[in-house]
């Protein structure tokens, strides 16, 4: 993090993008978000205003991930680089740093889940609303390519618009120390203002094969120890990870005590037509203990 800290302090750069994002803000006349919300009938009967009030949640609740004309006309125009960063986005795990909340996007429709407290109780809320970009500028801090930044203008279900910047991180580039690439994301249409990223997804991410009877039988059953290695591997080499597919084969040297199985992994920073990256998980059979290496 201290390294971090003095990147920025070094690199005027960054100055550089804070204003163009001004500039760019300027350029499409953003304005602020205004919400709207219709009052219930007072003097209508008490069973009548039950069914009104839970048409109306109906109503509220489809037209939140209902997109408007605006909105279906941005997305049908998007170019295939906007393609390509839409698809980033909605196939990352977006989470507070703080351990907040969490956010998902998925065709137009934003997603925030968050906790709130109501007196000594915690709830759990969503915030649901539906987006489009209608430009896009990309700024980069750099020549080393550590920092480098989108800005999109989004557009609301209320035709307001919105600055949506996506931050992109290479820890190698920064550090010298290597992990995945991974991205920041912050919209004033966010509950959470200091937005999300997607650099701890694999904390969460889905195993396909585990359920396996051959590959429980080849880690003696052992899959909470299993999961507790391969996240920590992860966490520190390919943290964006969402998914881990195991390819259904088991190499056993006799001689090593070990058996070695064999994952891809998908991420979200994975374009359709990359070759998925791979990671060879060994399993100590007298140790019990587990051993994870990238393929190279």
């Amino acid at each position: 993090m201290d390294k971090f800290v003095e990147f920025l302090k070094n690199n005027t750069a960054v100055v550089a993008v804070a204003a163009g994002i001004v500039l760019f803000i300027a350029m499409n006349g953003i304005t602020s978000c205004v919400a709207k919300g219709n009052g219930g009938d007072a003097d209508s009967p008490a069973i009548e205003q039950k069914s009104e009030q839970a048409s109306q949640k109906k109503k509220t609740s489809d037209s939140k991930t209902e997109l408007t004309e605006r909105q279906r006309s941005a997305i049908k125009d998007y170019n295939q680089a906007t393609k390509q960063t839409v698809e980033q986005i909605e196939k990352s795990k977006w989470a507070a740093s703080d351990g907040s909340g969490s956010l998902t996007i998925k065709d137009g429709v934003i997603t925030e889940t968050y906790g709130d407290a109501d007196g000594s109780a915690k709830k759990t809320k969503k915030k649901v609303q539906t987006f489009a970009i209608t430009a896009v500028d990309s700024l980069t801090a750099d020549q080393t390519g550590a920092l480098s930044w989108e800005v999109f203008s989004v557009v609301d279900a209320e035709g307001n618009d919105h600055i949506m910047t996506l931050t992109r991180v290479d820890p190698a580039a920064l550090t010298g120390e290597g992990n995945d690439t991974y991205f920041e994301l912050k919209c004033d249409m966010f509950h959470n203002e200091n937005g999300y990223s997607n650099n701890r997804s694999a904390e969460s991410a889905k195993i396909n094969g585990i359920d396996d009877k051959n590959f429980k039988q080849a880690i003696d059953g052992r899959t909470k120890e299993f999961k507790r290695s391969v996240t920590e591997y992860l966490l520190a080499n390919h943290s964006t990870t969402t998914e881990l597919t195991w390819d259904g084969t088991v190499i056993e040297n006799f001689a090593e005590s070990t058996r070695t199985l064999t994952f891809s992994i998908e991420n979200a920073t994975n374009a359709a037509e990359d070759s998925l990256p791979s990671i060879l998980v060994i399993y100590h059979t007298d140790t019990h203990e587990f051993e994870e290496v990238d393929v190279q």
